[in-house]
Protein backbone atom coordinates (compact mmCIF):
# COMPACT_ATOMS: atom_id res chain seq x y z
CA UNK A 1 0.00 0.00 0.00
CA UNK A 2 0.95 3.88 -0.65
CA UNK A 3 1.99 5.91 2.09
CA UNK A 4 -0.47 8.05 3.20
CA UNK A 5 -0.23 11.71 3.94
CA UNK A 6 -3.01 12.66 6.32
CA UNK A 7 -3.11 16.45 4.62
CA UNK A 8 -4.86 15.19 2.04
CA UNK A 9 -8.46 14.19 1.05
CA UNK A 10 -7.74 11.84 -2.20
CA UNK A 11 -5.76 8.82 -1.38
CA UNK A 12 -4.71 6.26 -4.09
CA UNK A 13 -4.63 2.60 -2.71
CA UNK A 14 -3.66 -0.77 -4.67
CA UNK A 15 -6.17 -3.55 -3.54
CA UNK A 16 -5.96 -7.32 -4.73
CA UNK A 17 -9.36 -7.17 -5.65
CA UNK A 18 -12.59 -5.69 -5.35
CA UNK A 19 -14.15 -7.49 -2.47
CA UNK A 20 -11.64 -6.16 0.21
CA UNK A 21 -13.01 -2.60 -1.15
CA UNK A 22 -16.49 -3.11 -0.20
CA UNK A 23 -15.07 -4.80 3.17
CA UNK A 24 -13.64 -1.47 3.63
CA UNK A 25 -16.64 0.80 2.66
CA UNK A 26 -18.93 -1.22 4.28
CA UNK A 27 -17.48 0.18 8.11
CA UNK A 28 -16.07 2.71 6.71
CA UNK A 29 -17.62 6.40 8.30
CA UNK A 30 -15.08 8.79 6.95
CA UNK A 31 -14.80 7.78 3.78
CA UNK A 32 -17.16 9.13 1.08
CA UNK A 33 -16.63 7.37 -2.19
CA UNK A 34 -14.30 5.27 -3.44
CA UNK A 35 -14.12 4.72 -7.16
CA UNK A 36 -11.55 2.51 -9.62
CA UNK A 37 -9.03 4.57 -11.31
CA UNK A 38 -8.65 4.80 -14.61
CA UNK A 39 -7.05 8.00 -15.06
CA UNK A 40 -4.96 10.21 -13.04
CA UNK A 41 -3.83 13.75 -14.89
CA UNK A 42 -2.31 16.95 -13.98
CA UNK A 43 -4.85 19.08 -16.69
CA UNK A 44 -7.58 18.06 -18.62
CA UNK A 45 -6.15 18.51 -21.92
CA UNK A 46 -3.70 15.25 -20.40
CA UNK A 47 -6.64 13.66 -19.00
CA UNK A 48 -8.59 13.68 -22.42
CA UNK A 49 -5.36 12.78 -23.90
CA UNK A 50 -4.92 9.33 -21.68
CA UNK A 51 -8.76 8.30 -22.52
CA UNK A 52 -7.78 8.67 -26.15
CA UNK A 53 -4.93 6.49 -25.19
CA UNK A 54 -7.10 3.77 -23.72
CA UNK A 55 -10.37 3.64 -25.33
CA UNK A 56 -11.13 0.41 -23.05
CA UNK A 57 -12.08 2.73 -20.47
CA UNK A 58 -15.27 4.07 -22.09
CA UNK A 59 -15.57 1.48 -24.77
CA UNK A 60 -16.21 -1.71 -22.43
CA UNK A 61 -19.46 0.30 -20.72
CA UNK A 62 -20.25 2.07 -23.75
CA UNK A 63 -23.25 -0.33 -24.72
CA UNK A 64 -26.88 0.05 -25.38
CA UNK A 65 -28.33 -1.93 -22.30
CA UNK A 66 -26.23 -0.12 -20.01
CA UNK A 67 -27.26 3.30 -18.55
CA UNK A 68 -24.45 5.70 -17.46
CA UNK A 69 -23.89 8.23 -14.85
CA UNK A 70 -21.14 11.14 -15.14
CA UNK A 71 -20.82 12.80 -11.26
CA UNK A 72 -18.33 15.74 -10.73
CA UNK A 73 -16.67 16.73 -7.46
CA UNK A 74 -14.23 19.34 -6.65
CA UNK A 75 -12.17 18.94 -3.45
CA UNK A 76 -10.18 21.60 -1.53
CA UNK A 77 -11.68 24.53 -3.86
CA UNK A 78 -13.54 26.94 -1.95
CA UNK A 79 -15.81 29.12 -4.26
CA UNK A 80 -18.11 26.49 -6.07
CA UNK A 81 -17.82 25.12 -9.19
CA UNK A 82 -19.87 25.01 -12.08
CA UNK A 83 -20.39 20.72 -12.33
CA UNK A 84 -22.75 21.26 -15.09
CA UNK A 85 -20.19 22.89 -17.05
CA UNK A 86 -17.29 20.59 -16.37
CA UNK A 87 -19.55 17.75 -17.23
CA UNK A 88 -20.85 18.91 -20.97
CA UNK A 89 -17.04 19.87 -21.41
CA UNK A 90 -16.19 16.67 -20.23
CA UNK A 91 -18.73 14.46 -22.66
CA UNK A 92 -17.63 16.93 -25.59
CA UNK A 93 -14.16 15.67 -25.66
CA UNK A 94 -15.05 11.59 -24.03
CA UNK A 95 -17.74 10.87 -25.96
CA UNK A 96 -20.56 7.90 -25.06
CA UNK A 97 -22.24 6.94 -28.29
CA UNK A 98 -24.58 3.90 -27.38
CA UNK A 99 -25.10 3.59 -23.50
CA UNK A 100 -28.12 5.69 -22.48
CA UNK A 101 -27.93 8.52 -20.02
CA UNK A 102 -29.82 7.83 -16.67
CA UNK A 103 -29.16 10.03 -13.56
CA UNK A 104 -31.10 8.28 -10.78
CA UNK A 105 -30.17 4.73 -10.93
CA UNK A 106 -27.86 4.08 -13.49
CA UNK A 107 -25.74 0.45 -13.99
CA UNK A 108 -22.56 2.37 -14.44
CA UNK A 109 -21.73 5.79 -12.65
CA UNK A 110 -18.21 7.14 -12.76
CA UNK A 111 -16.51 10.29 -10.79
CA UNK A 112 -14.43 13.15 -12.05
CA UNK A 113 -13.26 14.53 -9.18
CA UNK A 114 -10.78 17.75 -9.07
CA UNK A 115 -8.34 17.92 -5.91
CA UNK A 116 -6.84 21.68 -5.31
CA UNK A 117 -3.86 22.23 -3.51
CA UNK A 118 -5.59 25.68 -1.80
CA UNK A 119 -9.07 26.94 -1.45
CA UNK A 120 -8.46 29.77 -4.10
CA UNK A 121 -6.80 28.02 -6.93
CA UNK A 122 -8.05 28.79 -10.51
CA UNK A 123 -6.94 25.07 -11.54
CA UNK A 124 -6.81 21.70 -9.83
CA UNK A 125 -3.54 20.14 -8.61
CA UNK A 126 -5.14 16.68 -10.09
CA UNK A 127 -8.07 15.25 -11.84
CA UNK A 128 -8.91 12.15 -11.36
CA UNK A 129 -11.40 9.58 -13.40
CA UNK A 130 -12.98 6.37 -12.77
CA UNK A 131 -15.92 4.24 -12.23
CA UNK A 132 -17.61 4.31 -8.82
CA UNK A 133 -17.01 1.38 -6.79
CA UNK A 134 -19.37 1.96 -3.88
CA UNK A 135 -19.87 4.53 -1.13
CA UNK A 136 -18.76 4.69 2.73
CA UNK A 137 -21.34 4.63 5.66
CA UNK A 138 -21.78 8.09 6.44
CA UNK A 139 -25.61 7.91 6.46
CA UNK A 140 -24.90 5.95 9.92
CA UNK A 141 -24.53 9.55 11.11
CA UNK A 142 -28.08 10.44 9.65
CA UNK A 143 -29.47 7.13 10.83
CA UNK A 144 -28.00 7.53 14.67
CA UNK A 145 -28.20 11.94 15.23
CA UNK A 146 -28.36 12.57 18.37
CA UNK A 147 -31.65 14.90 17.53
CA UNK A 148 -33.64 11.86 16.65
CA UNK A 149 -32.70 9.63 19.44
CA UNK A 150 -35.48 8.85 21.84
CA UNK A 151 -32.78 9.55 25.28
CA UNK A 152 -29.60 11.14 25.28
CA UNK A 153 -27.25 12.61 28.12
CA UNK A 154 -24.63 15.01 28.85
CA UNK A 155 -22.32 13.10 27.66
CA UNK A 156 -23.77 11.13 24.30
CA UNK A 157 -20.71 10.32 22.40
CA UNK A 158 -21.41 12.28 18.99
CA UNK A 159 -22.16 8.94 16.17
CA UNK A 160 -19.04 10.09 14.04
CA UNK A 161 -16.78 9.61 17.30
CA UNK A 162 -18.40 6.19 18.18
CA UNK A 163 -18.20 4.57 15.19
CA UNK A 164 -14.62 5.77 14.35
CA UNK A 165 -14.08 4.41 17.89
CA UNK A 166 -16.07 1.14 17.71
CA UNK A 167 -14.11 0.74 13.77
CA UNK A 168 -13.14 -2.16 11.60
CA UNK A 169 -12.79 -5.54 12.06
CA UNK A 170 -10.40 -7.80 12.04
CA UNK A 171 -10.19 -9.12 9.19
CA UNK A 172 -9.52 -5.82 7.32
CA UNK A 173 -5.91 -5.43 9.06
CA UNK A 174 -3.82 -6.91 6.29
CA UNK A 175 -5.66 -4.04 4.14
CA UNK A 176 -4.96 -0.91 5.87
CA UNK A 177 -2.36 -1.16 8.67
CA UNK A 178 -2.11 1.82 9.56
CA UNK A 179 -5.42 2.58 10.50
CA UNK A 180 -5.78 -1.04 13.03
CA UNK A 181 -4.18 1.32 15.93
CA UNK A 182 -6.92 3.30 16.89
CA UNK A 183 -9.29 0.99 16.42
CA UNK A 184 -11.79 -1.06 18.86
CA UNK A 185 -11.93 -3.72 15.78
CA UNK A 186 -15.79 -5.14 16.72
CA UNK A 187 -16.54 -8.05 14.78
CA UNK A 188 -19.94 -10.14 14.40
CA UNK A 189 -20.89 -12.02 17.16
CA UNK A 190 -18.34 -10.17 19.93
CA UNK A 191 -18.91 -9.72 23.46
CA UNK A 192 -18.48 -5.99 23.71
CA UNK A 193 -18.71 -4.30 27.29
CA UNK A 194 -18.86 -0.56 28.37
CA UNK A 195 -18.14 0.20 32.12
CA UNK A 196 -19.26 3.69 31.58
CA UNK A 197 -22.70 2.56 29.32
CA UNK A 198 -24.39 6.00 30.08
CA UNK A 199 -26.90 6.27 27.75
CA UNK A 200 -25.51 3.75 25.35
CA UNK A 201 -23.84 6.36 22.82
CA UNK A 202 -20.72 3.77 22.53
CA UNK A 203 -22.19 0.29 22.18
CA UNK A 204 -24.79 1.46 19.92
CA UNK A 205 -22.48 1.37 17.16
CA UNK A 206 -21.23 -1.65 18.12
CA UNK A 207 -24.54 -3.40 17.96
CA UNK A 208 -24.70 -2.25 14.51
CA UNK A 209 -21.78 -3.96 13.76
CA UNK A 210 -22.77 -7.43 14.92
CA UNK A 211 -21.71 -7.20 18.46
CA UNK A 212 -23.55 -8.39 21.85
CA UNK A 213 -23.37 -5.38 23.86
CA UNK A 214 -23.63 -4.92 27.37
CA UNK A 215 -22.52 -2.24 29.75
CA UNK A 216 -22.51 -1.32 33.95
CA UNK A 217 -23.46 1.92 34.86
CA UNK A 218 -23.83 3.98 38.40
CA UNK A 219 -26.27 6.64 37.72
CA UNK A 220 -29.94 4.56 38.26
CA UNK A 221 -31.67 7.93 36.81
CA UNK A 222 -29.51 7.51 33.75
CA UNK A 223 -29.49 3.89 33.42
CA UNK A 224 -33.50 3.17 33.67
CA UNK A 225 -34.63 5.37 30.68
CA UNK A 226 -35.78 3.45 27.88
CA UNK A 227 -34.86 4.65 24.08
CA UNK A 228 -33.27 3.30 21.24
CA UNK A 229 -29.89 5.48 21.93
CA UNK A 230 -28.95 2.50 23.61
CA UNK A 231 -31.26 -0.57 22.10
CA UNK A 232 -29.99 -2.18 18.56
CA UNK A 233 -32.99 -4.94 18.24
CA UNK A 234 -31.42 -7.78 19.90
CA UNK A 235 -28.35 -7.06 20.33
CA UNK A 236 -28.26 -5.93 23.62
CA UNK A 237 -27.88 -8.94 26.64
CA UNK A 238 -27.70 -6.19 30.07
CA UNK A 239 -27.33 -3.23 31.42
CA UNK A 240 -26.57 -3.58 35.31
CA UNK A 241 -26.56 -0.99 37.95
CA UNK A 242 -22.90 -1.29 38.85
CA UNK A 243 -19.88 0.85 40.50
CA UNK A 244 -17.09 -0.07 37.16
CA UNK A 245 -14.51 -0.01 39.75
CA UNK A 246 -15.20 -2.92 41.70
CA UNK A 247 -13.88 -5.88 39.74
CA UNK A 248 -15.07 -8.14 42.31
CA UNK A 249 -18.52 -8.08 40.86
CA UNK A 250 -17.15 -10.46 37.61
CA UNK A 251 -16.95 -14.10 37.98
CA UNK A 252 -13.63 -15.43 37.26
CA UNK A 253 -14.62 -16.64 33.96
CA UNK A 254 -16.22 -13.24 32.36
CA UNK A 255 -14.29 -12.66 29.26
CA UNK A 256 -15.24 -9.89 26.89
CA UNK A 257 -13.95 -9.49 23.20
CA UNK A 258 -13.86 -5.50 23.13
CA UNK A 259 -14.31 -2.99 26.08
CA UNK A 260 -14.92 0.73 24.92
CA UNK A 261 -15.59 3.45 27.06
CA UNK A 262 -15.54 7.49 27.40
CA UNK A 263 -14.88 7.86 31.53
CA UNK A 264 -16.44 11.04 32.46
CA UNK A 265 -13.93 13.78 33.50
CA UNK A 266 -15.74 15.61 35.91
CA UNK A 267 -16.51 18.29 33.12
CA UNK A 268 -20.39 17.11 31.81
CA UNK A 269 -20.65 14.68 34.14
CA UNK A 270 -18.63 13.88 37.40
CA UNK A 271 -16.82 10.61 38.21
CA UNK A 272 -18.32 8.81 40.77
CA UNK A 273 -17.66 5.48 42.60
CA UNK A 274 -19.30 3.61 45.27
CA UNK A 275 -17.74 3.52 49.29
CA UNK A 276 -19.39 2.47 52.64
CA UNK A 277 -20.39 4.94 54.83
CA UNK A 278 -18.20 5.74 57.95
CA UNK A 279 -18.93 4.88 61.29
CA UNK A 280 -19.01 7.25 63.46
CA UNK A 281 -18.47 7.40 67.33
CA UNK A 282 -21.34 8.90 68.23
CA UNK A 283 -24.15 7.04 66.46
CA UNK A 284 -24.93 3.92 68.09
CA UNK A 285 -27.67 2.71 65.75
CA UNK A 286 -24.77 2.42 63.26
CA UNK A 287 -25.65 0.91 59.66
CA UNK A 288 -23.78 0.28 56.62
CA UNK A 289 -24.89 1.33 53.28
CA UNK A 290 -23.31 2.41 50.39
CA UNK A 291 -22.92 6.54 49.32
CA UNK A 292 -21.06 7.94 46.43
CA UNK A 293 -17.97 10.02 46.39
CA UNK A 294 -15.83 11.77 43.92
CA UNK A 295 -13.95 9.39 41.38
CA UNK A 296 -10.13 10.16 41.10
CA UNK A 297 -9.10 10.70 37.54
CA UNK A 298 -5.81 8.50 37.44
CA UNK A 299 -7.91 5.85 39.43
CA UNK A 300 -10.94 5.76 37.22
CA UNK A 301 -7.97 5.04 33.96
CA UNK A 302 -6.04 2.68 36.11
CA UNK A 303 -8.69 0.95 37.50
CA UNK A 304 -10.17 0.58 33.44
CA UNK A 305 -6.81 -0.80 32.27
CA UNK A 306 -7.13 -3.14 34.90
CA UNK A 307 -10.64 -4.78 34.50
CA UNK A 308 -9.06 -4.96 30.54
CA UNK A 309 -6.00 -7.01 31.62
CA UNK A 310 -8.52 -9.05 34.04
CA UNK A 311 -11.62 -9.73 31.70
CA UNK A 312 -10.35 -9.34 27.91
CA UNK A 313 -9.82 -12.65 26.16
CA UNK A 314 -6.38 -12.69 24.83
CA UNK A 315 -5.60 -10.23 22.21
CA UNK A 316 -8.91 -9.00 23.12
CA UNK A 317 -8.70 -4.67 22.80
CA UNK A 318 -9.71 -1.59 25.19
CA UNK A 319 -10.28 1.80 23.35
CA UNK A 320 -10.98 4.57 25.49
CA UNK A 321 -11.00 8.37 25.58
CA UNK A 322 -8.27 9.99 27.69
CA UNK A 323 -8.12 13.98 28.56
CA UNK A 324 -4.56 15.30 28.82
CA UNK A 325 -3.48 18.68 29.75
CA UNK A 326 -1.18 20.12 26.61
CA UNK A 327 1.39 22.30 28.68
CA UNK A 328 1.88 18.59 30.69
CA UNK A 329 1.54 15.82 28.04
CA UNK A 330 4.04 13.39 27.54
CA UNK A 331 4.03 9.47 26.94
CA UNK A 332 4.00 8.75 30.61
CA UNK A 333 1.31 10.92 31.46
CA UNK A 334 -0.53 8.10 29.72
CA UNK A 335 -1.69 4.72 31.58
CA UNK A 336 0.63 1.55 31.06
CA UNK A 337 0.02 -2.37 32.45
CA UNK A 338 2.77 -4.97 31.65
CA UNK A 339 -0.47 -7.56 30.35
CA UNK A 340 -1.53 -4.54 27.80
CA UNK A 341 0.36 -3.25 25.14
CA UNK A 342 -0.69 0.20 23.93
CA UNK A 343 -1.51 0.25 19.68
CA UNK A 344 -3.08 3.87 19.23
CA UNK A 345 -2.56 6.95 20.59
CA UNK A 346 -5.17 9.48 18.17
CA UNK A 347 -5.74 13.10 19.57
CA UNK A 348 -8.68 15.23 18.96
CA UNK A 349 -8.01 19.42 20.46
CA UNK A 350 -10.56 20.52 22.90
CA UNK A 351 -9.21 24.15 23.79
CA UNK A 352 -5.98 25.63 23.43
CA UNK A 353 -4.86 23.85 26.97
CA UNK A 354 -6.37 20.15 26.79
CA UNK A 355 -7.07 17.62 24.53
CA UNK A 356 -8.42 14.02 24.60
CA UNK A 357 -6.56 10.67 22.99
CA UNK A 358 -8.30 7.96 22.06
CA UNK A 359 -6.04 5.18 22.96
CA UNK A 360 -6.08 1.58 22.22
CA UNK A 361 -4.90 -1.15 23.99
CA UNK A 362 -4.60 -5.23 23.17
CA UNK A 363 -4.22 -7.54 25.53
CA UNK A 364 -1.14 -9.41 25.00
CA UNK A 365 -0.82 -11.84 27.78
CA UNK A 366 -2.48 -12.98 31.30
CA UNK A 367 -2.22 -10.73 34.00
CA UNK A 368 -0.02 -11.86 37.00
CA UNK A 369 -0.40 -11.27 40.86
CA UNK A 370 -0.28 -8.17 41.81
CA UNK A 371 0.07 -6.43 38.56
CA UNK A 372 -1.33 -3.15 37.94
CA UNK A 373 -1.83 -0.20 35.73
CA UNK A 374 0.36 2.73 36.68
CA UNK A 375 0.32 6.33 35.46
CA UNK A 376 4.29 7.13 35.83
CA UNK A 377 3.82 11.21 35.19
CA UNK A 378 0.67 12.94 36.98
CA UNK A 379 -1.13 14.97 34.96
CA UNK A 380 -4.86 13.92 34.08
CA UNK A 381 -5.77 14.67 38.04
CA UNK A 382 -5.41 18.27 37.19
CA UNK A 383 -7.74 18.18 33.94
CA UNK A 384 -10.55 19.80 35.46
CA UNK A 385 -8.76 22.12 37.38
CA UNK A 386 -7.00 23.16 34.26
CA UNK A 387 -10.15 23.16 31.94
CA UNK A 388 -11.78 25.78 34.19
CA UNK A 389 -9.36 27.99 35.66
CA UNK A 390 -9.23 31.43 35.73
CA UNK A 391 -5.31 31.47 36.13
CA UNK A 392 -3.53 30.08 33.06
CA UNK A 393 -0.87 29.03 35.39
CA UNK A 394 -2.50 27.53 37.88
CA UNK A 395 -2.76 23.38 37.35
CA UNK A 396 -1.21 23.41 34.01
Amino acid sequence: MNSINTENHMFVLHFENRLDVTKLLSRSILIKFAISLSVEAQSYEQLFHELKNKPEVIENYDVPDESFALRFFAIGRKKKLDSIERIKMFLEAVQFNHAPICLISPVNEFYLVEEYDHPTDENPRKIFFGKLWGEGRSELKTKYNLRERCYIGNTTMDPELSFIQVGFPMHLCSLIEHLKANLAMVQPGNLVFDPFVGTGGLILPAAEFGGYVMGTEINYQTARAKGRSSRQGDKLLSIVIADSSKHAIWSSNAKFDVIVADPPYGVREKARKTVKNKKSDANEDYIQYQQKEDYDLEAAFCDLLNLAAMTLVMNGRVSFWYPVILEKYCSENLPTHPAMELLSNCEQPLTRKTSRRLLSYRKVREPIANEECEIRKTGVSHYRDCLFSSNKKENC
